[in-house]
């Protein structure tokens, strides 16, 4: 009984620390009792104990809460998303070879136990681990340039200019053009998204706002200008989350259109975790049909390559065009497509 309590315990914990992430933005202690009221009940000294042994094994379990402090003192905390990820996994060519032959092998067997669950471990390697095959959706990102070392000094540039409200000067390297240009930008925001530090800002030189990745710039500095700052005002609506939580097919690459995805065998029960906010629909082989509105398409093609054979990208046609040159591509290249 004492390890069911305790498992139980952690479970509660593990809830707690679910909400803080959802949540996105820091919470008082009354929040908390507000949102848990069957865990914090009986009067404010027992809440507040029960709440101080919450904190203490939660950084005991490794998630680090962190105390914010507030203008009204009352003070609140939060969880910063990206502090207690495991580091990355790295293989050495042989161990990884090793690794994906054998787990290659268990899925063989369509009775294994854990069958699904191997699948699942197999396809995340293939996306996240260095030493594995590359896929589709990571072939562009590996060729580019590693990133610059003064990326660390650049990010405390980059957070006085928006704090000062001070125009940035940027020169900005296209990979779709390879080429780098030039460009003021009104800093409005930056955040870490999936292993990149972005800038989101007003762009002058194409007029609207843009998400910059600070790998690719290669200069950075405070842009020259007349008056003293501020130069300008960040929008009353900007919400730099918007930016930081996109999906590779969110990304503002052209109008909006309309995508269809099937998902087969594994994939069809998770569907609705890989995408979304996509109207879903089971077909008569029970795959499950995806609709996705997108604005990068790219970016859903390099997706479903990447997550294998039980995605396909239906429609649009020339989302299902650019699948196949990127396919012959890798095969050109000596690759397995």
């Amino acid at each position: 009984m004492p390890q069911l309590d305790e498992n139980a315990a952690e479970r509660r914990l593990i809830k707690l620390a679910a909400w803080f992430l959802a949540r996105g933005e820091p919470a008082t202690r009354e929040d908390v009792y507000e949102a848990f009221p069957d865990e914090y009940v009986g009067s404010p000294a027992a809440k507040e104990k029960k709440w101080s042994r919450d904190k203490r094994d939660l950084q005991r379990l490794g998630v680090p809460l962190r105390f914010v402090e507030e203008l009204d003192e009352k003070g609140a905390y939060t969880i910063d998303p990206g502090s207690f990820y495991l580091p990355k996994l790295e293989f050495a060519a042989g161990e990884a070879a090793v690794l994906q032959t054998a787990a290659r092998a268990a899925l063989g067997d369509p009775d294994h136990p854990l069958h699904d669950d191997v699948e699942a471990a197999l396809r995340k390697l293939l996306l996240g681990a260095a030493g594995l095959p590359p896929r589709a959706a990571t072939l562009e990102s590996a060729r580019e340039p590693a990133a610059p070392p003064q990326l660390r000094k650049w990010l405390s540039v980059v957070a006085d200019a928006i704090e000062d409200q001070r125009v940035l000067h940027l020169d900005y390297w296209v990979p779709a053009r390879d080429e780098v240009t030039s460009r003021d930008v009104e800093p409005y925001g930056y955040a870490w998204r999936r292993g990149d530090w972005i800038l989101v800002g007003w762009c002058r030189l194409r007029k609207a706002v843009r998400v910059f990745y600070l790998r690719r710039v290669r200069a950075l500095a405070p842009a020259k200008q007349k008056q003293q700052p501020p130069h300008f005002e960040v929008p009353a609506d900007f919400d730099v989350r918007a930016w930081s939580r996109q999906e590779t097919w969110d990304y503002l690459a052209h109008a909006p259109l309309e995508a269809t995805v099937r998902f087969r065998g594994s994939l069809a029960k998770i569907a609705p975790k890989l995408l979304p906010r996509a109207k879903l629909s089971v077909a008569p082989d029970n795959s499950r049909m995806a609709r996705v509105v997108v604005r990068n398409l790219d970016g859903l093609v390099r997706q479903c390559l990447a997550w294998g054979p039980e995605a396909e990208l239906v429609e649009p046609e020339a989302g299902r065009a650019r699948a196949r040159e990127i396919l012959d591509a890798i095969a050109a290249s000596g690759g397995a497509a």
